[in-house]
C-alpha cells in the first residue's frame, strides 16, 4: 500500500515554535525556503528501528507537484505508539530541522546525521528523551 501523506498545520505550528526557541536553528528564521510538514499513517522502520520522522529535499524536477524546498514527514503511528508529549514531538522536529543545511553560497541541502547532531540533542534533552514523560505526567 502506498504511503499517503497529508499536510499538517499542527506540526507546522510546532515547528515554528521550535525554530523560534532554538538558537541552533536561527538560520531558518526568515529563510527564503518553504518547508511543508506532513503526517503519514505508515509505520516506517529503517534497519529494524522505528522512524519517527524524516526530512527530505524536494528535487527541482518535482517542485511542480510538491511546491516547496523541503518536506518533514511525521510517522504518526510511531509517535503515537510512544505516546509522545508535545515537548517530545518538538524534539523530533528539532532533530529533523537540523538536517536542513545551507552553505556559504546560499545553497540549501540535507545535512546527514553526524555525532555533533546527536551530541546536541543529548546535551539539550538527555539520552532518554523518547522515553521521558512530562513533569506533570511523572507527578500525576
Amino acid at each position: 500500500m502506498a504511503d499517503k501523506r497529508e499536510i499538517s498545520e499542527y506540526y507546522a505550528e510546532l515547528a515554528k515554535e521550535v525554530i523560534n526557541d532554538n538558537d541552533e536553528l536561527e538560520y531558518l528564521r526568515g529563510a527564503e525556503i518553504t518547508i511543508i510538514y506532513l503526517e503519514s499513517q505508515h509505520k516506517k522502520k529503517s534497519h529494524k528501528k522505528i522512524v519517527f520522522a524524516e526530512c527530505e529535499k524536494v528535487q527541482e524536477k518535482n517542485k511542480w507537484a510538491v511546491p516547496c524546498d523541503f518536506t518533514i514527514t511525521i510517522f504518526v503511528p510511531n509517535v503515537e505508539r510512544r505516546n509522545f508529549t508535545e515537548e517530545q514531538k518538538k524534539i523530533v522536529l528539532f532533530h529533523e530541522l537540523l538536517h536542513i543545511g545551507v552553505d556559504f553560497d546560499g545553497n540549501w541541502f540535507i545535512r546527514p546525521h553526524d555525532l555533533e547532531d546527536f551530541k546536541l540533542i543529548i546535551d539539550k534533552y538527555g539520552t532518554d528523551w523518547a522515553q521521558a514523560r512530562s513533569k506533570e505526567e511523572s507527578e500525576g
